[in-house]
């Protein structure tokens, strides 16, 4: 993950969010972007059979028992620097919309929210983000 540059939090999400067989065909909807960003390591069918195994030996559950106790523990939505951007922005306008869908959002991260994907917080940062440069005293 380290090596493609892999959004951590949203690979972890991902992999809650398909099934093993998806997973063993290495083919993924746009949707699922941080997958299909990490599939295009040269290690990642090795990855996933480790994966798969590891999973064999300690899960005695159905896929949609294990998808839902991941989706328990990795959330959909954090706060990132470009949400952030973007609300300060807006607010600096007098327009704390923005603000407020984040904390709507971020009360419940866990959940799939219609406002929160219409916004794109589970997307890939728009191109853009790639600016953006935080220091402590931010």
């Amino acid at each position: 993950m380290e090596d493609t540059g892999a959004d951590f939090t949203m690979t972890f999400r991902q992999l809650s969010e398909v099934t093993l067989s998806r997973l063993q065909k290495g083919s993924f909807a746009p949707s699922l972007w941080a997958l299909s960003d990490l599939s295009s390591h040269k290690h990642f069918r090795d990855w996933v059979q480790l994966y798969l195994q590891c999973l064999s030996r300690i899960m005695s559950d159905s896929d949609e028992e294990r998808q839902h106790r991941m989706q328990g523990v990795n959330p959909r939505y954090v706060l990132r620097n470009w949400m952030a951007e973007s609300a300060i922005r807006k607010a600096e306008k007098n327009d704390y919309s923005e603000v407020t869908l984040l904390q709507k959002t971020l009360m419940e991260p866990f959940m799939e929210q219609e406002e929160a994907e219409r916004a794109g917080y589970a997307s890939k940062p728009p191109s853009w983000a790639q600016q953006l440069r935080v220091s402590c005293s931010s």
